[in-house]
């Protein structure tokens, strides 16, 4: 199960694109002089650290005591630079540290041959968030081996029944109606479905979440789950990406939980969610849980002239009145609108075109509904219609 907490680990890199440096890692040409590495006790163990405190990363493509992190790798994980040879303190070994040459002319620290980079997403002293991204990043023992334990932060993120607990990449983490306090009852099947947090170490705290309220319980394989209020935490296998919510309520024992440890008990309104797929025919526009939406030629004047059978066939992309649609990376806000439907449902439209999915896509990435009876069509997110040719 390991392997599906770290494919959700994986998504943090994309989740994290628009975090800025915090001002002690943006060394830009470097710092005025030497620059000092240390050892701090983490829950990592003790591991190395900068002389703020900052926890310091090693990256296993890099080879040959030279770095393979440049351009965009680079942005979210700068180099530890320096000027003048690194000092070594508190139980970091002074022989394990050198110096390795940039393309850039700068100079960056190495520890046991290897370079040395923070992580975009450490925001404070302490913090640990760069263990076990994309499988290639790790924080460094006093020894120059990287330690491979895993760490889970737990944060808070705005869903639409109000802010929820979400796991390291964002996931939105559930409890089990079944569970017994501190004790797991999901095992088998029911934890392919529904994979528990797990955590090496203590979980620790984002902002807005209580560190108090965090703890652990060993399942009867051995593994570590993360609990939150003593209720044990877990993923749910259909949800893709950070801000879905499609395990809320499944057999009525499953649901969110608020930052407070009060679990959300309430079932899921209509909402709406659209984002961009790149695909053979260049990038689309989707829908929830990234299937692919459509336009009708018939449509006009913004209405829908798809009701009754046809809404069965093409079903149209519906939200509660009172939930704006959520807007994914490379969709224009400005394009999207909604419009009252014969039924007096609210369908979401895009760039004045209702917008529909087809009942024979059963997966993300189907497109089985474009060009169909040539007046179905996919949508560009620019607004524009995708005909052939």
């Amino acid at each position: 199960m390991m392997s599906v907490i770290m494919r959700i680990t994986m998504a943090a890199g994309a989740l994290l694109a628009a975090i800025s440096l915090s001002a002690p890692l943006a060394q830009a040409a470097g710092p005025a002089g030497p620059t000092t590495v240390a050892v701090a006790a983490r829950p990592l163990g003790n591991i190395l650290v900068d002389a703020s405190g900052y926890t310091v990363y090693v990256f296993f493509r890099d080879t040959g005591g030279q770095s393979a992190c440049y351009g965009r790798c680079a942005t979210f994980w700068p180099p530890v630079l320096t000027n003048g040879a690194p000092v070594a303190a508190n139980g970091a070994q002074q022989w394990l540290l050198g110096t390795t040459a940039r393309t850039d002319g700068t100079t960056q620290v190495t520890y046991g041959g290897r370079p040395l980079y923070y992580w975009s997403g450490d925001k404070a002293p302490g913090d640990m968030k760069g263990q076990w991204v994309n499988n290639l990043w790790f924080v460094v023992g006093a020894d120059s081996g990287p330690i491979g334990k895993v760490v889970s932060y737990v944060g808070k993120a705005r869903s639409v029944l109000g802010d929820v607990l979400v796991g390291p990449a964002g996931r939105t983490l559930y409890t089990f109606g079944k569970d017994k306090p501190g004790v797991s009852n999901c095992y088998n099947q029911c934890e392919i479905n529904w994979p528990p947090l797990l955590s090496d170490v203590a979980p620790q705290a984002n902002a807005g979440v209580s560190s108090g309220m965090l703890g652990t319980t060993t399942r009867s394989d051995g593994k570590v789950q993360v609990t939150y209020g003593g209720s044990p935490l877990y993923y749910w296998a259909g949800d893709m990406a950070p801000g879905e919510w499609n395990g809320q309520g499944i057999g009525k024992v499953w649901w969110m939980m608020a930052p407070g440890g009060t679990k959300v008990a309430r079932a899921l309104p209509s909402y709406a969610s659209l984002g961009v797929r790149n695909t053979l025919y260049g990038p689309i526009l989707t829908g929830n849980n990234g299937f692919t939406v459509y336009m009708f030629a018939k449509d006009a004047n913004g209405q829908s002239a798809c009701n009754d059978q046809c809404a069965s066939i093409w079903p149209p992309v519906i939200t509660d009145p009172a939930i704006a649609p959520i807007v994914g990376t490379g969709i224009d806000a400005k394009l999207i609108g909604t419009i009252v439907r014969k039924d007096g449902r609210t369908q979401v439209t895009y760039n004045g075109m209702p917008l529909y999915y087809y009942f024979s896509d059963e997966a993300p990435g189907d497109m089985n509904g474009q060009n169909v009876r040539s007046i179905w069509f996919m949508l560009r997110p620019t607004g524009e219609v995708l005909k052939p040719g």
